[in-house]
């Protein structure tokens, strides 16, 4: 932990501009994920009206040895190197490593991750179920589409509702469905997942949300489909 090495890179770009920016760091940050010692990156976008740097880019690497090799194999676009305040931020993009990209085993105490574009594939496929952890209030106001609810202060006793067979716990950003994952490997259960990035990575990637006083689920932005069928 001590040698883990952190680049945080200010982006300075118009905002009509952001998308072509967005796309040159997505296959960028591609490749860094497949690099011995990535560990994930971030991009945020400012939440400071008229802040001089609309995107914030973080990466973590295991050490500064396997970022600099890295940057053999792929520059960080040119971009210089500055510190920004955190705070001024809000997480838009997420990348993990490339092993973590597709659904792993876990380390048989923690759920292993999975991503929002997959976790959909499976429910649509009737090969997992989805649980939201979050709690009631959370729930009532939006949801996964095709999930179902079981609050993480509810559990364990709520998994013995759950429907037998594989489990990909949600919450908002991905921390309570790790403990909800862990509480359902202890308690017996197997295949069990945590939503990478939870539901502002869901709603990022454009997948459907429920609103309970709708009867619609809404898809956010025509990429739903095709962001499932990409996974």
């Amino acid at each position: 932990m001590e040698n883990r090495h952190v680049v945080i890179i200010p982006i300075e770009i118009d905002e009509e501009k952001e998308g072509t920016y967005l796309d040159a760091w997505q296959d960028a940050a591609d490749v860094m994920a497949t690099q011995p010692g990535f560990i994930r990156t971030y991009m945020f976008r400012t939440i400071v009206p008229g802040s001089k740097f609309l995107l914030v880019n973080v990466a973590e690497w295991e050490s500064t040895a396997h970022w600099e090799e890295a940057m053999n194999v792929c520059p960080m676009l040119g971009q210089r190197i500055a510190v920004a305040h955190a705070s001024n931020y809000e997480a838009i993009r997420t990348v993990l490593p490339a092993a973590q990209q597709s659904p792993g085993s876990g380390d048989g105490r923690t759920p292993a991750d999975l991503s929002p574009a997959e976790a959909r594939r499976r429910v649509e496929n009737g090969e997992l179920t989805l649980v939201d952890v979050r709690e009631d209030d959370e729930w009532a106001a939006r949801h996964p589409a095709g999930a179902v609810h079981a609050a993480l202060s509810a559990l364990p006793a709520g998994l013995s509702d759950l429907p037998d067979g594989p489990l990909a716990f949600v919450c908002r950003t991905g921390t309570r469905s790790m403990q909800g994952g862990a509480q359902a490997i202890r308690a017996g259960r197997s295949s069990v997942y945590s939503v990478a990035g939870g539901l502002e990575a869901w709603e990022a990637a454009g997948l459907p949300v429920t609103f309970p006083d709708r009867e619609d689920a809404v898809n956010n932005g025509d990429r739903a489909k095709a962001v499932v069928r990409a996974a």
